[in-house]
């Protein structure tokens, strides 16, 4: 028994020192996380660029009702206005020449700024007089006249103000041909039509653009459409618009856990009720991050098992064609071989796992009171229970424990195919049908992590192919009870299929052609050829 066993070993120390011997192993197992780490910040940068960027142009609208258009056109203005003034009430101007907006900036102070906007909107509302000198010396009358003057400046004071993103065309009468032709030419974003009983039906409403897929024009200003609608329903109806919105609110609730009561010296729980406010906490989005941690752990799960098993299997059948394991199976029998292989392949994996630990954990542990000074939010996350959870003792010990049980089923399962089979193509054609079952569980990662105590986890959880990874989700959620009778049925399966690829292997790796489909397989088990 311990001469096998030395047997086995001296094979897997014999494809552990192949694989790790090299410089490409361990400059692609430094590289990984470092590749990982760099793909998440750039995959994180785009999505931010994709969502903060916006289409900068002009538009046109096709106004058929009775001055909806307009009325957008206002509502549009007034926030522009608003956005403004409110930029130059929280500073003073810093151009002397501009005596226009320091004096604006002074009346902030003694009046409130929709009242100030309000007068502001009598000069500048649409239609307007396009008026270009001073001709009063009110204060709204000498504003009107600089703001219709300097939008340039505007910009640079309050950069959100909406035609420094887009502007409509208000200069030219525009036929829907005429918008066509610069819409293909490119010269402007898009048009809008607007239907004669747009206030009670979107039928006919329309935006035409060419890019399709970018919307936050269309979205813009619909949200203003949205508003003058909803005005003049209100004024319809007789009631204000801030009694509608406080009709229409709605009810929400702030997403907190419930804090265990404190325990006393003997760890009884403690009689002394808890105040209203300690009884529960608020959840924060680390927190929120921190209960996706086991789907992390599966991920990874798979992204071992399905490569590692795949190596083994390719390099079973390389060793095949070369002979090489012809000079092998002279001082050990195929079991021994089958067996060493497997368990090198899993130790290689190890190794690379150990090393990803170390690149991972070091900096965290070394650098983190350096990085919280210098990113906040990598800070909030260290000192955050998210960080805890990812390496909760109970994930990284079921995880060591189903890596084992996944690898070996897999693992044996690609090996016997890889015997039978005289070139990689072969192998890759017969393993189509393991790969397929094998992606199942990671396409359903997510449904199980939003739901680890459903029907489909807990029905999952007791099929072979699929126990590996779906115990790594679901883990806390599982009574100790169950978690027993899977393991205890998950080791029977892998025993089982060592056993099937022990029958195939014996046969198979000295075979010279491959089997004839799964009736050849059938047949290595029955133990006749």
């Amino acid at each position: 028994m311990l001469n096998r066993l030395y047997a086995v070993w001296l094979i897997a120390q014999r494809d552990w020192l192949e694989a790790t011997s090299t410089k490409m192993f361990w400059l692609g197992a430094l590289l990984m996380p470092v590749v990982t780490l760099i793909l998440v910040i750039f995959g994180m940068f785009a999505a931010t660029l994709a969502s903060t960027s916006v289409t900068v142009g002009s538009y046109y609208v096709i106004d058929r009702s009775e001055g909806i258009g307009i009325d957008i056109r206002n509502e549009i203005l007034r926030t522009d206005l608003s956005i403004f003034v409110g930029a130059l009430a929280q500073r003073e101007p810093v151009s002397e020449d501009e005596a226009i907006l320091f004096d604006v900036h002074e009346a902030t102070q003694t009046m409130a700024i929709p009242d100030l906007v309000n007068s502001f909107m009598e000069f500048l509302e649409h239609p307007q007089s396009n008026s270009t000198t001073l001709t009063s010396y009110t204060l709204a009358e000498r504003f009107s006249v600089w703001w219709q003057n300097n939008k340039v400046r505007i910009v640079e004071l309050a950069p959100t103000v909406s035609f420094a993103r887009y502007e409509e065309i208000l200069t030219e009468n525009l036929t829907e041909q005429e918008l066509i032709s610069r819409l293909k030419g490119g010269q402007i974003l898009g048009y809008f039509i607007i239907p004669e009983d747009f206030v009670n039906s979107n039928e006919n409403a329309k935006f035409v653009t060419e890019n399709i897929l970018k919307q936050d024009l269309a979205n813009w200003y619909e949200s203003f459409a949205t508003r003058v609608i909803q005005n003049k329903k209100f004024a319809e109806s007789d009631i204000s618009r801030e009694t509608a919105l406080w009709l229409l609110q709605r009810a929400s609730f702030q997403t907190s856990k419930a804090v265990e009561p404190p325990r006393d010296s003997a760890g009884r729980t403690s009689s002394t009720p808890l105040a209203a406010g300690d009884a529960t906490k608020e959840v924060t989005v680390w927190e929120t991050v921190g209960e996706f941690a086991p789907a992390v752990y599966q991920y990874i799960l798979w992204f071992l098992v399905f490569i590692g098993a795949t190596i083994l299997m390719t390099n079973t059948v390389e060793e095949k064609s070369t002979k090489l394991v012809e000079v092998l199976l002279s001082d050990l029998d195929s079991v021994q071989l089958m067996d060493g292989k497997l368990l090198g392949s899993a130790l290689t994996l190890l190794t690379v796992v150990g090393l990803w630990i170390s690149l991972i954990s070091l900096p965290i542990i070394l650098g983190s009171n350096v990085a919280a000074s210098f990113l906040p939010q990598v800070g909030e996350f260290l000192q955050s229970s998210a960080l805890s959870s990812i390496f909760n003792p109970l994930f990284v010990i079921n995880f060591m424990i189903f890596f084992i049980l996944g690898f070996a089923f897999y693992g044996y399962s690609l090996s016997a195919l890889g015997s039978v089979c005289s070139n990689v193509r072969e192998a890759q054609m017969m393993a189509t049908p393991i790969n397929l079952v094998a992606i199942v569980p990671l396409v359903l990662m997510v449904p199980i992590a939003l739901d680890k105590t459903g029907t489909l986890p807990t029905v999952m959880s007791y099929i072979p192919p699929f126990t590996p990874f779906v115990m790594m989700n679901i883990v806390a959620e599982v009574a100790w009870i169950n978690y027993l009778l899977i393991l205890v049925w998950m080791t029977a399966c892998t025993l089982g299929v060592r056993w099937l690829a022990k029958k195939i292997y014996t046969k198979g790796i000295l075979l010279e052609n491959k089997p004839a489909g799964i009736k050849g397989l059938v047949r290595l088990v029955g133990g006749t050829n």
